[in-house]
């Protein structure tokens, strides 16, 4: 998440707000393929496989072929795009992204990082992902490549993590896995798995299509702005994930045999996210101004293309992003999927319908607006059908003492004055205490414990 950042920071210096949005775009185009390959298969997958150790192997080859003969269809609809594009540059680059989408099937090893948790490896190989655009960029600058090139990086960076990926699963399976539906017995897993991944698809295109609503409704400098806004909290919405992928083998046994200790799970979840998200959203909101600030060198700070109510709205569609991820988990342990696509295919309407009247009226801030209400209505969506199928309310009074360190956060940067980087630093510091109160917490320390003792071992 750092290296993304400096990323950001540095190429929404170096490059024009046209050249960007371009590289927002193809990096969104990835984010949306990925999901669009995966649908949410692998964190159904690693719940099956933790239930049945024995059905590895039918599942990920079953997954591999989706991926063959899905890659194909968007390689098909990337290279219509790409002749679609006026410039010559930008038209190779996404037909080669088309190329790249039709090898992907080593990206549907991921469980077996997952079930294992051996996440070591695919975190080694996002950082080295980071570092190879992070240092491309900079020779790119240094040799006068044209803006739009360095979405190249992405490109390089994509297929190399397919090719490592593969020779890292192929490593701890202990076999090579090949692609295929026929006699794997895939049935009872094609169902539900299809149903989370329909949910799962779209929950993250409403929360990435805003990208093409700006560049078709406002044009690609909006778009350049948008990303200055979007890009320092996209790698951010990764953060809850990166939390709870390892507890859903957890949380789905005891779904299934103790009831009561599974709501306890969830709340206790629910509220060190809600602590942890309510930090976030208001170091956002408090100190947008002096983040764009430094983060950019005073471009995209004031005029048309400023950045920061964009970047307000989205800091607050971070800090829900905490609680749902949590709900849409604990939904999937209880292989509750098909409320999740009804919520999912809900707020997806709303946030389309938001984005075409908003932006023919107002600039690309009212995509972040779209973001955050829409990710309020899939979280009030996701509390009320968990209620009604569990029994209980993921949020509880107990919930409150959590949010008390992002109070007094708020409280302390609105009545501070000075420059942007002190109010930074300060926030960066009230951000590391305020988490630690949450994390350290006895009762987080309980839960932590908890979940250590009823993870499977495999």
């Amino acid at each position: 998440m750092g290296l993304a950042l400096l990323i950001t920071i540095y190429l929404a210096r170096v490059l024009t707000p046209s050249a960007f949005g371009f590289f927002a775009l193809v990096s969104t185009i990835f984010v949306l393929a990925r999901k669009f390959l995966d649908l949410g298969l692998s964190n159904v997958a690693a719940r099956d496989i933790a239930r049945d150790p024995g059905r590895e192997r039918p599942i990920l080859e079953g997954m591999m072929a989706y991926r063959r003969t899905a890659g194909v269809a968007l390689a098909l609809a990337l290279a219509i795009f790409a002749l679609a594009q006026r410039g010559e540059s930008q038209r190779y680059v996404l037909l080669a992204v088309g190329g790249v989408l039709l090898f992907t099937e080593p990206a549907a090893l991921d469980p077996v990082f997952q079930v294992r948790q051996a996440q070591g490896g695919p975190a080694l190989l996002n950082v080295l992902g980071g570092l190879l655009i992070l240092g491309g960029s900079v020779l790119f600058r240094r040799l006068g490549v044209a803006g739009a090139a360095f979405a190249w990086l992405l490109v390089v960076r994509e297929a190399a993590t397919l090719l490592c990926t593969r020779m890292l699963a192929t490593r701890l399976l202990g076999y090579r896995p090949r692609p295929g539906f026929r006699g794997r017995a895939l049935r009872a897993f094609v169902g539900p798995a299809l149903i989370f991944g329909l949910a799962s698809l779209v929950y993250t295109v409403y929360f990435h299509c805003d990208v093409f609503f700006v560049y078709a409704l406002r044009g690609s400098d909006e778009l350049g702005a948008y990303a200055a806004a979007f890009r320092p909290i996209n790698p951010l919405l990764l953060l809850p994930w990166l939390l709870m992928v390892p507890m859903i083998p957890v949380l789905a046994p005891v779904a299934a045999r103790d009831r009561g200790l599974f709501l306890r799970h969830v709340r206790s979840a629910c509220a060190v996210a809600a602590g942890l998200g309510a930090c976030a959203l208001v170091a956002g909101v408090e100190l947008a101004p002096e983040l764009v600030r430094l983060l950019y060198h005073g471009r995209y700070l004031e005029g048309g293309l400023s950045c920061v109510n964009a970047f307000r709205w989205l800091a607050v569609a971070l800090g829900l992003v905490c609680v749902t991820t949590v709900m849409t988990a604990a939904m999937l342990a209880e292989s509750r999927e098909k409320a999740l696509l009804a919520i999912g295919s809900a707020a997806l309407v709303v946030n389309a319908a938001m984005n075409l009247v908003l932006l023919r009226h107002h600039n690309f801030t009212a995509a972040g607006f779209a973001t955050a209400a829409t990710e309020a209505l899939f979280l009030a969506g996701a509390l009320l059908a968990f209620r009604l199928g569990s029994g209980g309310s993921a949020l509880s009074w107990n919930t409150v003492p959590y949010l008390l360190p992002a109070a007094a956060m708020g409280l302390i940067l609105r009545v501070t004055a000075g420059g942007p980087a002190v109010r930074v630093c300060l926030g960066i510091a009230l951000g590391l205490l305020s988490a630690a109160l949450i994390l350290l917490s006895r009762a987080a320390r309980e839960f932590r414990k908890e979940i250590a003792t009823a993870s499977p071992v495999f």
